[in-house]
């Protein structure tokens, strides 16, 4: 649901935003009640409740010696954030004579959740407003990670103006969309090539992808391994047939 999604991207988890959702719909409760409609054990939703306190999206009162549970009104909730926006706003001149003049970081990079690789591809693509990314990867796995998230960020990805080169495996064909307004080429690799991970190319770094490493994804940020990768790819795509399915 996109509501979840966005209600997550204001730093909950996904059971806090459970709960979130959940108070809204009751009104206010004892935890009890809570965690019978989540469908979770009590001692559970106490750790869950007191973090979305102390994140601003529930308060708790009491009455007659009973703990009572009541989120936050989304209205409040916008107040909250815009003040911290804006309180961060005024310390960012001070911060910025803090960072210096150093360099763009280089080396590799270990992303270990799906939270952090969220936030990777958020920061890659206000980076890569009106540009063009190479990719070599799975659809179907790569969609698996959070099949509703991914959906959307293709969709943000055309509207931010960037466009998609992409390399799939021949499995993703039944899942891979052909909308024009998503601003992607594509080619397919022959069947007998089969494989699970995601390779992005961007101007200054690479991200591999796959759930089958220690950590979740990779980032390569060295400049010679980028033209490398960069290299490889426009072989590969020079080398592949133009697809037999096309653009609606």
């Amino acid at each position: 649901m996109q509501n979840r999604t966005i209600i997550k991207r204001l730093g909950l988890t996904d059971q806090e935003v459970d709960a979130y959702i959940t108070l809204l719909s009751l009104g206010g409760a004892a935890a009890s009640k809570v965690a019978s409609t989540m469908g979770i054990k009590r001692t559970t939703v106490y750790a869950i409740l007191k973090s979305l306190s102390k994140k601003g999206f529930a308060q708790t009162y009491f009455k007659d010696n009973t703990r009572l549970y009541y989120a936050q009104k989304p209205t409040q909730v916008i107040q909250q954030q815009e003040k911290k926006l804006e309180a961060f706003e005024n310390i960012i001149p001070m911060l910025q004579t803090l960072q210096g003049n150093s360099e763009a970081p280089q080396g590799l990079r270990y992303i270990e959740t799906l939270s952090e690789l969220k936030v990777f591809y958020d920061q890659v693509l206000e980076e890569s407003y009106n540009k063009t990314q190479l990719v070599i990867g799975s659809a179907v796995y790569w969609e698996q990670l959070d099949t509703e998230w991914f959906i959307e960020y293709r969709k943000r990805r055309a509207q931010s103006g960037v466009r998609s080169r992409i390399i799939l495996s021949d499995e993703s064909r039944e899942t891979n969309p052909k909308e024009k307004e998503l601003l992607r080429e594509w080619k397919y690799m022959p069947t007998q090539y089969s494989f699970r991970s995601t390779m992005n190319v961007f101007s200054d770094k690479i991200i591999v992808v796959s759930p089958k490493l220690s950590a979740l994804a990779v980032v390569i940020q060295i400049p010679a391994m980028v033209d490398v990768f960069r290299a490889t790819f426009e072989m590969l795509w020079d080398l592949l047939p133009e697809p037999d399915d096309e653009h609606k």
